[in-house]
């Protein structure tokens, strides 16, 4: 009986990683591949991740602390750029233009610009403690102050171009196309919608799998209208249309490709990829949108 016992636990771990990478029932995403290059110092505390195009990535990596740059090149994606920083990242956006990195215990807002990923410090009001970011279209970004609770917009040459007050504390940000944002606040399991006037419009609930309540620490917004919203206590990723109905799930806890383990970021690509901060593997994942037609 024994034997039998062993030999059932290690054929369920051989299919593990195949069984992973198939969409679970009423799945929206697909897993589509690992990153994490061959180097040196890998990436071991991944707490965010941000898109400057289908080709770069940028991990924040609280480990070191490091911004670390990767991109897709000869079939692969490689580490192409390791930057110091002067503080644990909180979170990484990219606008557009540039990437800008918030660092944790008051250590400030730098942003990353150039094709040589130069620093150069933005300046904040004092006693400004930055966390959530989110890039704005067409340049500039929100920054969540983690002392006041407030949100501060940047414009694109750095100055402050507005601040409102938040219900939060927020964990996640994301730029709405009326001017406006969404705030993901993880203790409530809550979306909340602000206009262009820093005006709450909306509350939404972010469904939990019982007996977890869901722990939403990152949100994107697809072209179409829906949101994209990664729950940490529950290792998924979920998709939600504006009203909060739950369009689809994906992902699991688990190691193998495909799952994860306390992710802690999100970031949309272009061409519709999704890219996740996989925190507890220490890496970051890829995942592709099932189109509602290619649904089990």
């Amino acid at each position: 009986m024994k034997r039998l016992t062993i030999s059932i636990f290690l054929v369920s771990l051989m299919l593990a990683p195949i069984a992973a990478q198939q969409p679970p029932s009423g799945s929206a995403f697909d897993w589509d591949r690992v990153v994490q290059p061959e180097s040196e110092r890998p990436l071991r505390w991944p707490v965010d991740v941000a898109a400057a195009s289908n080709n770069e990535l940028a991990v924040a990596d609280a480990y070191e602390p490091r911004l670390v740059i990767v991109a897709w090149q000869s079939a692969e994606w490689t580490q192409v750029r390791e930057i110091p920083l002067d503080g644990a990242p909180y979170a990484v956006a990219h606008d557009g233009n540039r990437y800008a990195v918030s660092l944790r215990k008051g250590a400030g807002l730098v942003a990353v610009e150039g094709d040589r990923h130069q620093l150069r410090r933005i300046p904040l009001p004092d006693g400004f403690m930055p966390g959530a970011l989110a890039g704005v279209p067409g340049g500039g970004f929100l920054v969540y102050d983690l002392a006041s609770g407030d949100v501060l917009k940047i414009d694109d040459s750095g100055s402050a171009a507005g601040r409102w007050p938040v219900d939060g504390p927020v964990t996640g940000l994301a730029a709405a196309p009326s001017g406006g944002f969404f705030a993901t606040v993880a203790q409530r399991a809550e979306i909340l919608l602000y206009g262009a006037d820093g005006r709450e419009l909306q509350r939404l609930n972010v469904p939990g799998e019982a007996p977890v309540p869901a722990w939403p620490t990152g949100i994107a917004l697809e072209p179409g209208g829906n949101l994209l919203v990664v729950d940490r206590h529950g290792a998924r990723l979920l998709k939600m249309d504006v009203g909060g109905r739950l369009e689809g799930r994906g992902s699991r806890m688990g190691w193998v490709p495909g799952l994860l383990r306390f992710p802690a970021g999100l970031a949309l690509l272009p061409d519709g990829r999704l890219a996740v901060a996989d925190q507890g593997n220490g890496r970051v994942q890829l995942f592709r949108p099932i189109a509602r037609d290619q649904t089990p």
